[in-house]
């Protein structure tokens, strides 16, 4: 006999986006702009009037980037790139037009503010030596060296802060030498629109044949250290093929490095001038503000209309990360490496005004439906973090798997990913495009599955159908019988043209093919089968699930591939301690009406365990039976007696509502962290919820350890202690004898799609 069920189908559709990034399956030659702009008219409408906003060249090809017009002539919102391989052959397009170019919202360039600069004569190119900071004088030393000191002048600066440099390029003119050179110059703005302009320090120079050699206490150190910074950047850019053809750069960037008197930078770029704030800490002292700022100006030579969608968070993170990398690479052959994780080491650490970034918010969380703008939280994600992290962590995971030369390779795969974007990119966008550059430019490393693993665990890239188990057990209904669930959801925007996915399960020596057409947004495909036991399978037993998904968006576009797995266990884990049954609604969070701000819903759940329980070994268990209508928003942490917490849940979405699941070393491995704690005494479960507008419920959570399994059999089963919690769909069931199993797959079983706000 064989028991199955067919679920039948009701799929919910929620407002779609555009796709912006296409990789069509044509690929005609595309050899110049009027080809480029031939082929986008030949296939989209409303693009009669489209004006060629820049041509760029990369290290993979060529990028037409074009403008919608209004009616008017004026640029619109509405754009297209065209992008081309090596070889001059299409590869992808990143489509942002507009339906109505006579009804877009406008995007006109704004002209040069006006302004008056003081800027070094031309001459002869010669070499000297400064005096700088190398990246900052925390990093240089390996210690914090403010103390308690408020006010910055108080610090001392011992001498091993400063390195002396040689070699740099500036420009010789009467006996004079200038901060300048062909690719970097010193100026001081005298006037300009809307500034609050700094010091009028003038140009800073030294007699020919004498280095630059001033301290902290001398203003023209900050002219100093921020030429040779951005300097030094430069030529690094261009070591990694971005010359020629292929240069931002193709005039001196101008720099004031006292440009303003807030304590904040900025790249001007309606002027491209680096105007550097002396509010504070001057940021000029600090490498990683002046890199930075100069990472602002990558994403504007790259980009030609680096504007709306994300780019505001993503130009501050990729800003952060462009600064994090190069005084990761000044620290790569220490043995202990100082404060690697956090940006603006000196700026925003000293002072009366302390303000640094992370380059490690491992529990920052993608919303695509928000606009991510610079600077700013959503839903307790600091945008700029959000890009920041996955990036600098995985240079950290590359350098660490091979060595010094993953500073030059994974820095040309980010600046890659960025070539080819337009108007209104999304974090997703730019993710796709930057692993799609780590799999081009170095197909035979890791680069590319390391990105997408953390862009996953950031929610910045999803699988566009997900595989989601709602038990993490697989429960025996009869002699040698196990119920098996798991759902395929369609967790993307677009309705997908096909899905084949192929499911495998070796232990149970059972396997399927599931295909489907027309998937909408939402769809639930649910495979639920009665599936029979190997007779040489352990109760207890752990069992992977794996399924190679194959995504058509559409008929005209290349097929998408991923590859995920599941973990169940064989039988119901019983724990050593009793559960608590609860049934508890989880407190959401809650907008404050005073600004707007969001207070956090906070639950906790006690449970004491006697005295005489022991140790935590290596078969310690947490079990956890919790339901909401949008995971995303929950972060779940356990603390033990000692007040150790440990992450069970950090912001993690699910196409599912209810989750049943006991956490082990075997499917958690960071939980071989707790053992030799003591079990005894109290442990507290902390629920916190970050996004209003979705409460959701505890049903039980307990600790112990796992003293056996209930496989539902006599032959097999531990004893069952009532403390386990039943899952869903247990059952009991004769015997009888079972024949070829097929996957019933079908549309129908209802599934709100979440959305954070």
């Amino acid at each position: 006999m064989k028991r199955s069920l067919l679920a039948v189908a009701a799929m919910l559709c929620a407002p779609l986006q555009a796709q912006h990034l296409i990789y069509p399956l044509d690929t005609p030659a595309i050899h110049n702009s009027d080809d480029a702009l031939a082929y986008v008219q030949a296939r989209y409408p409303q693009t009669e009037r489209l004006a060629l906003r820049g041509t760029r060249q990369s290290l993979l090809g060529t990028h037409y980037h074009f403008v919608q017009q209004h009616a008017s002539g004026q640029f619109c919102e509405g754009a297209i790139v065209v992008t081309t391989n090596r070889h001059g052959q299409l590869h992808r397009l990143f489509n942002h037009l507009v339906d109505n170019a006579d009804e877009c919202a406008l995007n006109v360039p704004l002209p040069p503010r006006p302004h008056t600069l003081l800027t070094p004569p031309q001459g002869d190119i010669v070499q000297t030596a400064m005096t700088v900071f190398d990246p900052d004088p925390r990093t240089a030393t390996g210690r914090a060296i403010e103390a308690d000191h408020s006010d910055v002048d108080e610090i001392v600066i011992p001498a091993e802060a400063y390195s002396t440099v040689s070699g740099v390029e500036v420009t010789r003119k009467d006996g004079q030498l200038y901060l300048m050179n062909a690719r970097v110059m010193a100026i001081d703005i005298q006037s300009m629109t809307a500034l609050d302009v700094g010091p009028q320090q003038g140009l800073v120079t030294v007699a020919d044949g004498q280095p630059f050699d001033f301290t902290r206490q001398s203003a023209a150190f900050r002219d100093v250290n921020a030429f040779y910074h951005l300097d030094h950047s430069l030529q690094y850019l261009a070591s990694l093929g971005f010359t020629g053809e292929r240069a931002l750069f193709t005039a001196p960037l101008k720099i004031d490095a006292q440009g303003q008197n807030t304590n904040n930078s900025t790249y001007l770029d309606d002027v491209s001038i680096l105007s550097m704030g002396v509010g504070g800490v001057p940021d000029s002292e600090d490498a990683d503000v002046v890199l930075h700022e100069f990472g602002h100006a990558i994403n504007d030579m790259l980009v030609p209309d680096w504007k709306g969608g994300d780019t505001g968070a993503i130009g501050e993170g990729f800003g952060d990360y462009w600064a994090g990398a190069y005084s990761f690479w000044v620290q790569r052959h220490r043995s202990e490496r100082f404060e690697l994780d956090v940006f603006a080491n000196w700026d925003g650490a000293a002072g009366a005004v302390k303000s640094r970034r992370s380059l490690h918010d491992d529990d920052a969380r993608y919303n695509r439906d928000m606009e991510y703008r610079a600077h700013i939280s959503v839903a307790g994600t600091l945008g700029d973090e959000l890009w920041s992290t996955p990036l600098f962590q995985t240079l950290k995971q590359a350098e660490a798997v091979y060595g010094e030369a993953a500073f030059d390779e994974f820095n040309r795969v980010v600046i890659e990913g960025m070539a080819g974007m337009g108007y209104g990119m999304k974090m997703d966008d730019l993710a796709r495009s930057t692993v799609d550059a780590a799999q081009r430019l170095y197909p035979q490393k890791d680069y590319a599955k390391w990105l997408t693993s953390r862009f996953l665990h950031h929610g910045i890239l999803n699988d566009t159908v997900v595989l989601a188990q709602a038990n993490s057990a697989l429960a025996v209904t009869g002699k040698h019988v196990t119920d098996f669930s798991v759902a395929l959801v369609n967790d993307s925007e677009q309705t997908l043209a096909a899905l084949r996915a192929q499911l495998s399960m070796p232990a149970l020596n059972w396997h399927q093919q599931v295909q489907a057409t027309q998937v909408v947004p939402g769809a639930v495909t649910e495979a639920r089968e009665a599936i029979p036991v190997p007779a040489s399978l352990q109760c207890g037993e752990a069992i992977q699930l794996t399924a190679d998904i194959t995504v058509t968006q559409d008929a005209a576009q290349i097929s998408r591939h991923s590859q995920q797995q599941l973990s169940f266990t064989y039988g119901v884990p019983t724990l050593s301690q009793p559960l608590k049954v609860l049934n508890a609604a989880l407190s959401d969070a809650r907008q404050i009406h005073d600004g707007g701000k969001i207070l956090l819903g906070e639950s906790m759940y006690a449970l004491t365990v006697p005295a005489g329980a022991g140790l935590i070994s290596d078969d310690f268990g947490i079990q956890l039976s919790v339901s909401h209508p949008r995971f995303s928003d929950l972060r779940v942490v356990v603390r033990t007696p000692s007040g150790r917490s440990f992450p069970l849940m950090t912001y993690q979405s699910s196409p599912l509502t209810e989750k049943i699941y006991t956490f082990t070393q075997g499917n958690t491995p960071a939980m071989s962290t707790l053992v030799g704690e003591p079990m005894s005494g109290n442990w507290v479960l902390e629920v916190t919820d970050r996004v209003t507008g979705q409460r959701g419920t505890l049903k039980s959570w307990g600790i112990g350890a796992v003293t056996g399994y209930d496989c539902g059999h006599a032959e097999t089963a531990q004893p069952n202690k009532d403390n386990t919690v039943k899952p869903d769909n247990q059952g009991t069931s004769g015997g009888g004898s079972l024949g070829v199993l097929s996957l019933l797959f079908g549309l129908a079983m209802a599934l709100m799609r979440r959305r954070p706000f």
